[in-house]
């Protein structure tokens, strides 16, 4: 049903285990290789966030290309912008739970780069999903940092776990809020010319 080609390798340039569950979830079968790419590494203060995923997507994907050119590469990145702040993923407690209070109550808009390189090609494009957060206190905020889900995730947190308690609505890819919007992949897999 999805568009991947049987006849060639497919590589997931991403140690997200929730990209790897989203893709096994539509039966394709890949191996993975993390990329070697320092995201902080990068002058990217003059990219918007839909620029930034997009580009960091590409590196990913393009440093495991560059080794493997006859695999199907491919590389996603993942931010959360309020009123086009980009929160990425906290390096402590203390950042996920500034982040956690600045969305609570509010729309934040949640956006995926994918990348797909094949034979030299790089396709890459982007999928935004609008999400809205319940208002949340500061105890029950110190009470989802503890449970230690938000800590390896865009935003403080993860839509298919605790915080869905407090997501009313989404308007747009859900998928796309776990990690990768499956329709988007399927898209771009469509416009990549296999020899």
């Amino acid at each position: 049903m999805h568009n991947f080609p049987r006849n060639v390798p497919i590589i997931l340039a991403s140690g997200s285990p929730r990209r790897q569950e989203l893709l096994t979830s539509i039966g394709v079968e890949f191996s993975i290789i993390k990329p070697d790419v320092d995201e902080e590494g990068f002058d990217v203060a003059h990219l918007t966030p839909y620029q930034l995923v997009e580009f960091l997507a590409e590196k990913k994907a393009g440093s495991v290309a560059n080794s493997h050119p006859q695999a199907f590469v491919i590389g996603s990145d993942t931010v959360v912008s309020l009123e086009n702040q980009v929160l990425g993923k906290p390096h402590d407690e203390a950042e996920a739970f500034t982040m956690l209070r600045q969305l609570q109550g509010n729309c934040h808009h949640v956006i995926s780069g994918i990348s797909v390189c094949y034979n030299g090609q790089c396709i890459s494009s982007h999928a935004v999903t609008e999400v809205t957060m319940d208002p949340m206190n500061d105890e029950l905020i110190r009470q989802y940092i503890a449970t230690g889900e938000p800590m390896d995730k865009a935003g403080a947190y993860a839509i298919q776990g605790y915080t869905s308690l407090f997501i009313p609505r989404i308007n747009g890819c859900y998928f796309n809020v776990v990690g990768m919007s499956l329709n988007l992949l399927n898209r771009l897999v469509r416009q990549v010319k296999i020899a």
